[in-house]
């Protein structure tokens, strides 16, 4: 099972434009610190632009994940635009708003 979701109520300072078309697209991989949890559930865009659509195809361990970087609050996020499962070669669309921390509780983190 995907690792829970937590609410947070803090006042998002973005450092990084969500909105802009020429940020570059990257490449990373959801990896853990430990044994846990299968995967991780998507997380609400925390630049507060878009809603999470939905939390269909969260990213399993080792999935690939490809958007743009944003900076809020002085932490690191990656606003997904597709998914790749481990032992998969297809992409595919993420949720809108879907959006994954670059380190989570010391236990999930992308690279």
């Amino acid at each position: 099972m995907g690792c829970a979701h937590s609410q947070s109520t803090r006042t998002s300072q973005v450092m990084t434009d969500p909105q802009d078309a020429n940020a570059p697209i990257v490449e990373v991989e959801l990896k853990k610190h430990r044994p846990g949890c299968t995967g991780m559930f998507w997380r609400s865009d925390p630049t507060g632009a878009t809603k999470l659509q939905s939390n269909d195809n969260w990213p399993r361990d080792n999935a690939k994940l490809r958007g743009r970087v944003v900076e809020v609050d002085g932490e690191k996020w990656l606003l997904c635009t597709h998914v790749q499962q481990e032992g998969t070669t297809k992409w595919i669309t993420a949720p809108q708003g879907a959006a994954m921390p670059f380190v989570y509780n010391d236990h999930y983190y992308l690279e």
